[in-house]
């Protein structure tokens, strides 16, 4: 009797240190599907931030839109705060579906959530300082939309 009550409440202590630390936070970012930038990296995404990580598979990508091949990317940035921006375009072999995710920015405000469009081509332009830049062209609400910037 007497050890099934110790157990009872070493069960409860345990509980009550889990419920007070930051497991919680941890759970509520597992469950919205937002991760860190290593985990980021560690996927597979392209992710930016101070620099360009994985940029050898966004140049696969490329390659695979002009080889009319089908593929899917994940580009994933992150605000000053550390919330996850994500973009997915999806190449069908013949038009690029994109997906922006600003839902964990808890500093969107108004313009929070997910988007979609439709684009024809990703083009790169070279900015005066010599980096490139990665454009969505050709998309259906007939804006450009900016992907990413490459430090050369």
């Amino acid at each position: 009797m007497r050890r099934s009550l110790l157990g009872l409440c070493l069960i409860f202590v345990v509980l009550f240190i889990l419920g007070c630390s930051n497991v919680a936070n941890f759970s509520e970012v597992v469950k919205s599907g937002a991760y860190s930038y290593e985990e980021a990296v560690k996927r597979g995404d392209i992710v930016f931030q101070a620099e360009v990580e994985n940029f050898e598979r966004f140049e696969q990508f490329l390659n695979n839109i002009a080889n009319k091949t089908e593929d899917t990317i994940r580009i994933t940035g992150y605000t000053h705060e550390g919330d996850p921006i994500f973009e997915d375009l999806h190449f069908d072999g013949n038009e690029i579906h994109y997906t922006h995710d600003n839902s964990h920015d808890e500093f969107a405000g108004s313009d929070r959530g997910i988007t979609k469009e439709v684009c024809k081509e990703i083009v790169d332009i070279t900015t005066e300082q010599g980096n490139t830049e990665y454009w969505l062209s050709g998309c259906l609400n007939g804006n450009d939309l900016w992907l990413i910037t490459v430090d050369k």
